[in-house]
């Protein structure tokens, strides 16, 4: 079973502190915490991280990972070290394996030590599974290993969303969908909890959405945003024969259009049809993160899809 709160000790080795002064964050209000029947003091992740971000606090120690995953001292040094390279190859190793539960557990371990969700996203979840992909386009996995790891990586994140520290709300609402045939929704999903740890609420249509479908959520729900995940190459007539009808209603319910995924890379399918393209979450964190002021009342829609 996945470590769902840290104890004062885990805190303590975090961020190389005495246990004390764990427990003085917690006796001031500081840091927020819950009390076992037997007076222990247990903090959940997402309070522990809210206080680090408050405080400007980097984790200066590791924690122990849960039983049955492995950490080396390498892999440890490397999450210190933010080596995005090997953390990569650790998610491809675990992304691949029979258990499940290790990859959501790993997850949660990058999130607790305050590697912050887009460089998860970006930095080692988007370059693993291109990997996989790459690996089962030469041959050396079948399919079915490969749709293991996508549906792994689904569970993992939707595990470690549950944790994530949301900022307060600010009653705007995005539209996340894959245009038209597009099943790969990695990506996607990666946009929707990022988004959602920004104070949105979010409609995720997902994977293989007709455009019929996404012009009446668009009607429905009037968002702010709408999230479009292209991963598959399209010419531009196709793409601009889907994207009318959606581009009509969002003007009509004044949201805005912002595209993602692979196949966006290819700028002259974006040309004139988005209101901004994005190639990685980072870039929608900084959209989605501006100071209200800076956020017009045609806000860009959103959709990174890394496969």
């Amino acid at each position: 079973m996945e470590i769902i709160v840290l104890s004062t000790a885990d805190v303590a080795r975090l961020f190389n502190v005495t246990e004390t002064t764990v427990k003085r964050w917690a006796d001031e209000g500081a840091l927020c915490c819950q009390r076992t029947l037997g007076g222990h003091r247990k903090f959940l992740i997402k309070h522990v991280i809210e206080f680090a971000e408050k405080n400007n606090l980097e984790p200066l120690g590791v924690l122990k990972m849960p039983p049955g995953n492995q950490c080396t001292s390498q892999l440890q040094l490397a999450i210190m070290e933010r080596d995005l390279p090997l953390l990569v190859d650790a998610f491809f190793e675990r992304a691949l394996s029979p258990e499940r539960h290790n990859l959501a557990q790993f997850l949660s371990y990058l999130y607790e030590h305050k590697i912050p969700l887009w460089q998860i996203y970006d930095g080692i979840i988007k370059p693993a599974m291109q990997r996989i992909g790459e690996a089962w386009q030469q041959g050396k996995i079948g399919i079915a290993l490969e749709h293991q790891a996508t549906y792994a990586t689904l569970d993992a994140l939707s595990r470690l969303q549950a944790r994530i520290h949301t900022k307060p709300s600010n009653g705007k609402t995005a539209i996340l969908a894959c245009l038209g045939e597009e099943r790969h929704e990695i990506g996607l999903r990666c946009a929707s909890y990022l988004i959602e740890s920004e104070g949105w609420q979010t409609l995720y249509l997902g994977a293989n959405i007709p455009p019929d479908s996404v012009v009446l959520a668009l009607r429905d729900v009037r968002p702010a945003m709408l999230c479009l995940s292209l991963t598959c190459s399209m010419n531009a007539r196709a793409l601009q024969t889907r994207m009318t009808s959606m581009s009509k209603a969002a003007r009509e319910v004044g949201a805005c259009m912002l595209a993602g995924g692979l196949a966006m890379k290819q700028q002259d399918l974006a040309h004139g049809l988005f209101d901004h393209v994005v190639t990685t979450t980072k870039e929608l964190l900084d959209l989605v993160s501006q100071k209200e002021s800076d956020l017009s009342a045609r806000i860009p829609a959103l959709s990174v899809s890394s496969r």
